[in-house]
C-alpha cells in the first residue's frame, strides 16, 4: 500500500489530472462513489459538513450520491465564499438538485442532534496551522454529538496534519476515515489512534502501476509481504540457506544469544553457530539445533585466527544483542566486521543490533566497513546515539532522518518502535503490525535472529527486514488475541507456523 503525506497527495494529483488528463472534477466523483460504498445501506438520515476546498467538494459529490440513492441528506455549508472551483461546481449542482444547505452555525446543533450519520469534509490533508475561530467551534460541535451517531472523515480527520500527525490545536474524533490512494503519513502517529477510528484506503480511479514511480514508501500489507516470497526448490539443502554466524550474549546474558540462535533456526536458515562464551552450556540446551564457537574472554587473542575461519565460511554475520562494551567485545565485533567476502567471493551480509551499534555509536569510523552490506536494527533511544539527534527531533522528522541516515552510510535501517520504519534510504516501508503487549525484554534479539535467518535464505536485506519486521508483529497481534502479554519464546514457538499462513505454501 502506498504511504504519502501531504506533499504526495499533491505530487499524484498533478500527475494524474496533467499526464493522465483525468480531470480534477473526475477524480472527485471517483473519490466520492468509493467513499459511498462503505456507508451501511441500512443507514438513511445524513448530514454533510463541507468546507470551501476540495475535501468540501469531496462532501458535496458524497452528498449527491447518497441523495441519489434516496437517502435523506442535508448540507451545513461553512462558507460558499472563494470556493476551490471543483468544490464551486459541486456545491451548485447540490443546490440545482434540491438538497437542503444550511449556512447558519446556530442551526447546527438542531442539524446534528436530527442526523444519525455525519460525514465531514472541512479540512483535507494539508492542514498545516492550528484551527481557531468558527472552524474550532464546528468540530467540537461534532465532537459533542458523537456518542450517539456514527462520524466519518474524508481523508483524514479534520485537525490532524497528514505528514506527522500532529492535531492542530482541535480535530474531529472520527469512527471510520476513509482516506484515498495513500495510506497518511499522519496516520502512523500513535497518539492519534482514538480520532482516526476504523481506516479505510480507497481508490479514485487510478492505476497504481501508473503512479508508482511518484511514490516510494509503503505501508506494509500481507499482500505485500506474500509478494517478497521466495519458494524453495525441492532439491534445495542446508547450504542452500545460508551459514549464519551469530555473536550474541555473554556471561550473564546468555539468553540473549539464545534467543537470537533459537529464532534464526525457527525461521529456517540452513546453519547457525553462535560465538559463545566457553562457560555458555545452556545454547546446546536451549538450541540444540545450533552449534557453538566457544571464546575464552580471558583470553581473546587466542581465539580471533581461529575466528578468522568461520567467519570466511559464513553468509550472513549477526552481532549485537548482549555482547556488551568490553574491550573483549569490541575486539570481536572489530573482526567480524572486517572481513568483505567469504570463501565463496560472496559479499558477507551483518545484522547489526543492541551493543553493536552502542560500539558504533562509540567509533563511528568503524561505519565504513560495514557499507552496502548490513542492517541496523536500533530502536529510538539506541538511533539517537548514532546520529546524535535528541529523540524528540528524530520523532518529529523521523522518515527524512532514517532515509538520511541510511543513504549517508549505505546501510538498511530498521528502527524500531510503533510502525517500525525500514528504509534504503531511497525506498521506505512502514510495519503494520505489532503491539504493546510485546514490549518485554527478548523481543528485539528474537527479531534480529529472524532478520538474519531470512537474509541467509537469498532474501535481499531491505526484504528480510521488513518479512522480518512484519512477521515478528503479526505474531503477537495474533498470540494476543488469547494471552495478555507476548515474549520472545511464544513469538519463537510459533515463526514456523505464520510463516505458512502468510506465505500461503
Amino acid at each position: 500500500m502506498l504511504l504519502g503525506g501531504n506533499e504526495t497527495t499533491k505530487k499524484i494529483d498533478s500527475f494524474a489530472i496533467n499526464e493522465l488528463k483525468i480531470p480534477s472534477i473526475v477524480l472527485m466523483e471517483n473519490a466520492a462513489i468509493s467513499f459511498v460504498k462503505h456507508i451501511d445501506e441500512n443507514e438513511d438520515n445524513f448530514l454533510i459538513i463541507c468546507g470551501k476546498g476540495n475535501n468540501g467538494g469531496d462532501g458535496y459529490a458524497i452528498a449527491r450520491q447518497l441523495f441519489s440513492k434516496g437517502k435523506n441528506v442535508k448540507i451545513f455549508c461553512i462558507s460558499n465564499e472563494n470556493m476551490s472551483n471543483d468544490c464551486m461546481i459541486n456545491y451548485k449542482i447540490c443546490k440545482n438538485m434540491g438538497i437542503k444547505i444550511f449556512y447558519k452555525t446556530e442551526e447546527l446543533d438542531k442539524l446534528l442532534l436530527d442526523c444519525n450519520v455525519v460525514i465531514e469534509g472541512i479540512f483535507g490533508t494539508g492542514l498545516n496551522s492550528e484551527i481557531k475561530g468558527i472552524y474550532r467551534e464546528i468540530i467540537e460541535k461534532i465532537n459533542t454529538a458523537s456518542n450517539n451517531k456514527a462520524i466519518y472523515s474524508i481523508d483524514i480527520p479534520s485537525g490532524i496534519n497528514g505528514d506527522n500527525g500532529e492535531i492542530m490545536g482541535i480535530s474531529v474524533k472520527a469512527d471510520i476515515t476513509i482516506s484515498f490512494v495513500t495510506y497518511k503519513k499522519g496516520f502512523l502517529n500513535s497518539k492519534i489512534k482514538d480520532y482516526l477510528g476504523k481506516v479505510i484506503i480507497e481508490n479514485i480511479g487510478l492505476n497504481e502501476t501508473n503512479i508508482n514511480h511518484l511514490v516510494k514508501e509503503y505501508y506494509l500489507t500481507p499482500d505485500m509481504v506474500k509478494s517478497f516470497h521466495i519458494k524453495r526448490n525441492k532439491d534445495s539443502h542446508k547450504g542452500d540457506f545460508g551459514k549464519v554466524l551469530i555473536f550474541a550474549g555473554s556471561s550473564g546474558f546468555y539468553g540473549a544469544g539464545n534467543i537470537v540462535a533459537k529464532s534464526c533456526v525457527r525461521t529456517g536458515a540452513g546453519l547457525t553457530t553462535v560465538i559463545t562464551d566457553k562457560n555458555n552450556f545452556s545454547l546446546n540446551v536451549f538450541v540444540p539445533e545450533a552449534m557453538s564457537f566457544p571464546i575464552n574472554f580471558d583470553n581473546i587473542n587466542e581465539n580471533l585466527e581461529k575466528l578468522e575461519n568461520e567467519i570466511l565460511n559464513s553468509d550472513i554475520i549477526a552481532i549485537g544483542p548482549g555482547i556488551g562494551k568490553s574491550k573483549q567485545a569490541f575486539l570481536i565485533f572489530e573482526k567480524l566486521i572486517s572481513i568483505e567476502k567469504n570463501n565463496k567471493g560472496n559479499t558477507i551480509k551483518l545484522i547489526l543490533d543492541a551493543d553493536a551499534l552502542n560500539l558504533l555509536a562509540e567509533s563511528r569510523e568503524l561505519l565504513e566497513k560495514i557499507r552496502n552490506r548490513s542492517v541496523l536494527t536500533p530502536h529510538l533511544v539506541e538511533f539517537s546515539r548514532l546520529t546524535r539527534f535528541s529523540p524528540e527531533v528524530i520523532n518529529k522528522n523521523k522518515f527524512e532522518i532514517a532515509k538520511e541516515f541510511s543513504r549517508k552510510y549505505g546501510i538498511i535501517l530498521l528502527l524500531k518502535g510503533k510502525n517500525t520504519i525500514i528504509t534504503n534510504g531511497e525506498e521506505l516501508f512502514a510495519n503494520s503490525t505489532g503491539n504493546s503487549h510485546m514490549a518485554n525484554g527478548g523481543m528485539g534479539d528474537c527479531l534480529t535472529g529472524i532478520i538474519c535467518s531470512l537474509a541467509g535464505q537469498k532474501y535481499d536485506l531491505m526484504k528480510s527486514a521488513s518479512i522480518g519486521a512484519y512477521l515478528h508483529g503479526k505474531i503477537a497481534d495474533e498470540l494476543v488475541r488469547r494471552q495478555y502479554t507476548v515474549n520472545a519464546t511464544d513469538v519463537i514457538d510459533n515463526i514456523s507456523k505464520y510463516m505458512n499462513k502468510i506465505f500461503r505454501i
